[in-house]
């Protein structure tokens, strides 16, 4: 990041918008106290602040919503939205105090919590609530939401909107960092765009269009960041790739669904659907308890991750930091990780051929990186994403599974991952991925299965589609349709 100069103002709802790697991450990071700035100041209430730690920043008022979640797992829900601020009397927490607080944060925000689970047993979008509603408890002045929507349904994500007005109406200054183009643009008075670390616009909402945002973010006019639509897949003789026949676990019942040599199958539904505990299964994360699995018509029994790589699968999960990366590790690392056989002689590891597949895998979806030797944790989270990508095309797979495919991940990068999809498409792998977002889905998929309540409860053509169609069907015929991004 160089020179950048923003404002943030009391009542004022401001959107953070650029590409992966722009520098939005790491000027929330400066303001909350994670990063120290190499040079330039920090003003708060029109006085030079330093802040030396995130309690420094949190003391004076400013506090963050972080992309990738800060919970204690083992806490609970009560626990967690108290936690640095625990109420006491003599030393002593008191519990009845601790609960009530939870409950009427719980009940404003109009989020479905239970303030006795253990965080550890919540689903993704329920940890993304928490960490919304611990932020709005510690009654800060300026707080950063940094891609929010990100594990949320269109609903949920209307609620978070509903937070962040009532902020700004009470004169807390809020700041949206968003790949949501159209949502920024909606909920947002003012909105900045970064590029390369600068700040190249500042200005209302008024009279912007996301165009407008996208030819600031990559500097030149509106080109060249449309996913193109995958060719129809080849026809094969024979078994599909893929095949599940009434498989059944926890979170799914019943589910029997096909996916051919060189297509592109999505899964959406709403969150809880039971979409992502389906994939997992798939890979032997979770075993199911009844249905089978075929891999080019033959019967096989996935009892783990291990034997699902062996079978020809690859997995990219939906939560990156807890199931993708090690962050410690270098990029180069984390990409050859799942092929350390190719990788090594004698069960010594190259680092020459290491260097070379982790380089050209990472070439191939456009990584980021000053170099891939640096830790992946310095990468913005859309470049983490690619690196998980990038994993599997050091041995491509038979079958992709990918949950989540571009979550936080910016217009210009989404672009490049679908097309990295339609490739490996096109070059005959088979991918299964599921996607919260319906226009993804019908924007690459070949075809479409519709999750609700634990099944499918619809099979449709990805160019004959349309958002309304996939909406009734997830949502139930007649059920009230949701506004906003879909």
């Amino acid at each position: 990041m160089d020179s950048a100069d923003v404002s943030f103002r009391s009542g004022q709802i401001h959107g953070l918008v650029g590409q992966n790697g722009a520098g939005k991450t790491t000027l929330a990071r400066m303001l909350c106290g994670a990063l120290s700035p190499d040079g330039g100041y920090i003003e708060a209430k029109g006085a030079p602040a330093s802040f030396g730690s995130p309690r420094d920043a949190l003391d004076a008022g400013v506090t963050m919503v972080a992309q990738e979640l800060s919970l204690v797992p083992e806490l609970t829900v009560a626990e967690n939205l108290s936690l640095g601020q625990l109420p006491s009397h003599l030393g002593v927490c008191s519990t009845g105090e601790l609960m009530r607080r939870a409950q009427q944060l719980i009940e404003d925000s109009g989020f479905d919590l239970d303030p006795t689970d253990r965080v550890s047993a919540l689903s993704q979008s329920d940890r993304q609530k928490t960490e919304i509603l611990r932020a709005v408890a510690r009654n800060a002045r300026l707080v950063i939401f940094d891609e929010p929507r990100s594990s949320l349904s269109v609903k949920e994500a209307a609620h978070v909107y509903g937070v962040m007005r009532t902020l700004a109406a009470n004169g807390v200054a809020v700041v949206l960092v968003s790949h949501f183009l159209s949502e920024v643009l909606e909920v947002c008075d003012v909105v900045t765009v970064m590029r390369d670390g600068r700040v190249v616009m500042d200005a209302p909402t008024t009279d912007l269009s996301a165009r407008d945002l996208v030819e600031h973010m990559i500097g030149s006019p509106h080109v060249g960041v449309q996913s193109q639509r995958p060719s129809p897949p080849q026809p094969t003789q024979g078994s599909p790739r893929f095949e599940a026949r009434g498989l059944t676990g926890r979170g799914f019942e019943n589910i029997s669904l096909t996916v051919g040599v060189g297509e592109i199958v999505a899964i959406v539904g709403l969150v809880g659907s039971g979409r992502t505990e389906f994939l997992s299964a798939v890979y032997g994360v979770q075993r199911p308890s009844s249905g089978s699995i075929l891999i080019d018509g033959i019967p096989r029994r996935i009892r783990n991750p291990g034997a699902a790589k062996r079978a020809g699968l690859a997995y990219i999960s939906e939560s990156r930091q807890a199931d993708g990366v090690f962050p410690l590790l270098a990029v180069d690392t984390n990409i050859t990780v799942a092929h350390l056989g190719t990788i090594s002689h004698w069960g010594v590891l190259q680092h020459g051929r290491q260097r070379e597949r982790s380089a050209d895998a990472a070439r191939r979806v456009n990584v980021r990186a000053a170099e891939l030797s640096q830790p992946i944790s310095a990468l913005s989270g859309g470049n983490q994403q690619k690196s998980l990508l990038a994993r599997w095309l050091v041995e491509p797979p038979q079958l992709l599974l990918i949950d989540e495919p571009t979550r936080g991940v910016d217009v210009v990068s989404t672009a490049q991952i679908h097309n990295v999809i339609i490739r490996l498409a096109e070059a005959g792998m088979s991918v299964l991925m599921v996607t919260s977002d319906f226009n993804e889905a019908l924007a690459i998929a070949h075809r479409i299965y519709v999750f609700r309540d634990g099944s499918v409860v619809g099979e449709f053509d990805g160019d004959a589609a349309d958002g309304s169609t996939l909406l009734e069907a997830a949502f139930a015929a007649g059920a009230p349709r949701p506004t906003g991004r879909v």
